[in-house]
């Protein structure tokens, strides 16, 4: 995703959700330390759940009203709002990342481990 350019409401929304000062997140921003896949789910969710109490519009209406405003496809918006993040799992020996299937499959151990752990 291409980096989201934030105006002065968005960084004011954005304090408004995190209480950082609106000055303090613009600086952190254009130093590239605002993960800004997170301050746009923020500020999407700040605005859903704004309009959604405004107003009583179905919330489909207002996923499109917030698409039309930032530029976004519905699907896009909708996907910032509701998307459910995957876990992340990790070998409980030596911390390496590891996929669901191989964390179910060898008991939270990683296949290294799971073959050291065999005793011959």
């Amino acid at each position: 995703m291409r980096r989201f350019q934030f105006t002065d409401d968005e960084y004011n929304k954005l304090s408004a959700v995190t209480g950082f000062p609106a000055i303090d997140l613009q600086k952190l921003d254009a130093l590239g330390l605002l993960a800004n896949d997170v301050a746009v789910r923020m500020v999407l969710e700040y605005e859903y759940q704004t309009q959604r109490k405004a107003t009583k519009a179905l919330p489909k209406l207002v996923l499109q009203a917030i698409a039309n405003k930032y530029g976004l496809s519905p699907q896009k918006v909708r996907g910032f709002l509701f998307h459910r993040k995957q876990p992340v799992y990790y070998c409980s020996k030596c911390r390496k990342e590891i996929s669901r299937s191989e964390h179910k499959k060898f008991d939270g151990l990683c296949e290294n481990c799971a073959i050291d752990s065999i005793k011959l």
